[in-house]
């Protein structure tokens, strides 16, 4: 699989996909999130998977658009691949304006997108 370049976490306008759902984990994340911020900040679903917490339709870390956890160690790998990666697939997402209006308003990510 192709590496794409880390994106900044950064204050975003749009209300989209990106952070609209509780994200899914890993047991060693869902591990280390717990540690640090507390059982309450998972879940396990009805189907086995761990997820973040999500509160008023945003993940409960996203706090005046940006994320809390970007920077620390334990953030999910879910959201250090997106948005260039599916992580249910493995490949690149099928953009539209639900997923991420940001990403088509940049055309040097689209380009690289494109390119992969």
């Amino acid at each position: 699989m192709r590496e794409f370049p880390a994106l900044p976490c950064y204050p975003c306008p749009h209300r989209s996909a990106c952070c609209a759902y509780g994200v899914t984990l890993s047991d060693d994340e869902a591990v280390a999130i717990s540690a640090v911020h507390g059982a309450a900040a998972v879940y396990r679903t009805r189907w086995g998977e761990w997820r973040t917490r999500v509160r008023g339709g945003r993940c409960i870390f996203l706090r005046d658009n940006v994320c809390t956890i970007h920077a620390q160690s334990y953030y999910p790998a879910v959201c250090r691949g997106f948005p260039w990666t599916d992580a249910e697939t493995g490949g690149p997402y099928e953009y539209d304006r639900t997923i991420c209006p940001e990403f088509l308003l940049r055309p040097e990510l689209v380009s690289i997108h494109r390119s992969a």
